[in-house]
């Protein structure tokens, strides 16, 4: 059935640490105001949802969509996203008991994010290298938060675009020098198996500085936070935290890289997650892009694709209006 058109509807981005709530009023792309609780101080999706809701009244809704940081499982009432870095279940039959809407919409947080892209213009947009996207061709998606999100658009012949729903931040990380061999042997001693998102989010950069002090026998002490490590790496203060955004900026580029030779991604790879665009200065665009389009044969090829930072924020909520409004 088709949703109204003269009703808003409801929209959320469940990340590991916050929870993005919001109405899209009829006939707008993206919410004008965003409710952000901290996804700890609730004890599940429907006491969060329930408190959103009661503050901001919004009335009947034409249609719901929500993300979250995992992958969709079941159909129907039944699908839900046990979600990977927070103890919440998001499902579908809680959101119909707490809105009152059918058939609201789950997908992967940044299956959200894809879906945005078209949406987006050269002001929500950073370029870092690279020439123009070539229409039609797929679109890549990826960035570091809480985790690390993967996600891509392929095009249609009526020239649409059909969203991926996968896990790719957890393929297994790939060093690219001695350093980043060294930091890898170092974190199997303790994981056994480790993906790109161990080292690439937020508690990622943390494991990536531990990691890299041990490594050398560092004096540095402590324990600092993702924000700790990028101030000190701006300031100077410390060279473990600069080295440590470097092995990150490195490890970036080359899985945005692999992840653009999987999918063609010749219309661009976009970076997305809560910690580039905070990062400001301190990515090294060069270094970024010589990781990405260092895959040997293929490095012309990946020396044509656009890699662009998305600036605007709450950006899957742009893609969830878009969702919530389909038939």
């Amino acid at each position: 059935m088709a949703y109204a058109s003269d009703r808003p509807v409801l929209v959320a981005d469940i990340g590991g640490t916050h929870a993005r709530f919001a109405v899209s009023r009829p006939g707008a792309d993206k919410p004008d105001e965003v409710s952000v609780l901290m996804t700890a101080l609730h004890a599940s999706l429907e006491a969060a949802l329930t408190s959103f809701l009661e503050a901001a009244r919004p009335g009947p809704l034409a249609g719901a969509a929500l993300c979250a940081a995992g992958p969709v499982a079941g159909d129907g009432g039944g699908r839900q996203i046990v979600m990977t870095n927070c103890p919440w279940t998001v499902n579908a039959a809680t959101v119909t008991q707490v809105t009152g809407v059918e058939a609201p919409v789950l997908v992967n947080d940044f299956t959200a994010v894809a879906v945005s892209l078209p949406y987006l213009g050269r002001d929500d947009l950073l370029q870092i290298g690279g020439g123009a996207p070539r229409a039609g061709a797929p679109k890549a998606v990826l960035g570091p938060g809480t985790g690390l999100g993967v996600s891509g658009l392929i095009g249609c012949a009526d020239g649409s675009y059909t969203p991926l729903s996968g896990e790719g931040g957890h393929v297994s990380l790939a060093p690219g020098n001695a350093r980043e061999i060294a930091v890898l042997f170092h974190l199997m001693q303790t994981y056994g198996t480790v993906s790109a998102e161990r080292i690439l989010c937020g508690p990622g950069l943390e494991e990536l500085y531990a990691a890299l002090g041990a490594l050398d026998g560092s004096a540095e002490i402590g324990a600092p936070t993702a924000a700790d490590i990028a101030r000190k790496a701006t300031d100077g203060s410390s060279a473990l935290a600069r080295e440590t955004i470097e092995v990150f900026t490195g490890q970036l580029g080359s899985v945005a890289g692999d992840l653009a030779l999987t999918l063609g991604a010749q219309g661009g790879v976009y970076l997305a997650g809560g910690i580039l665009p905070r990062w400001g200065g301190l990515l090294d665009h060069a270094l970024l892009r010589r990781r990405f389009e260092a895959k040997g044969r293929f490095k012309d090829y990946l020396a044509r694709i656009p890699i662009y930072v998305i600036t605007t924020r709450d950006i899957a909520l742009i893609g969830l209006t878009a969702l919530a409004r389909q038939t």
